[in-house]
């Protein structure tokens, strides 16, 4: 991985934290489709489903925000200091068997917020987000994907 990339993957997972924190903080917008993936209804009830919620959300948020941080803190701590000549050199981030879930999970939760950010209906979206942004994140989506289909093999 290239500082660029984990630079960037570090700022997305501290993003993903940031709708966690909101989910612990009852500020999150429970209606937003991210919200709605990360955090679906447990029962057909809604008053089950809000009691549910309401009990073990926060639980959840904060099991998933570990995951993240886990990952985010990997990659930040191998990312050369900004004086580094290395800064185009591939970057080696080892992790143990707990590691690898954490990052696993993590690396899924990233790649469902931008799936469903980028297939998301225009008006939704912030105006200044262009045609080649969605593609760009759909990229991001794809390598996503094949980072973790590469620590899938590699541990098994």
């Amino acid at each position: 991985m290239l500082p660029d990339e984990a630079d960037m993957l570090a700022n997305l997972g501290r993003q993903v934290v940031g709708l966690h924190r909101a989910v612990i903080d009852r500020q999150a917008a429970l209606e937003d489709p991210v919200m709605e993936r990360l955090y679906p209804s447990a029962y057909g009830s809604i008053e089950d489903a809000a009691e549910f919620r309401r009990l073990a959300a926060p639980d959840i948020a904060t099991d998933r925000i570990q995951s993240m941080m886990r990952m985010v803190v990997d990659l930040e701590t191998a990312l050369p200091a900004e004086d580094d000549d290395r800064v185009d050199a591939d970057l080696r981030i080892t992790v143990d068997e707990e590691g690898a879930e954490a990052w696993l999970r993590s690396l899924g939760e990233v790649r469902l917020v931008l799936h469903v950010r980028t297939t998301q209906h225009r008006s939704a979206l912030a105006p200044d987000v262009t045609d080649e942004d969605i593609a760009q994140l759909r990229d991001v989506v794809d390598w996503l994907g094949f980072a973790q289909s590469t620590l899938l093999e590699a541990l098994e």
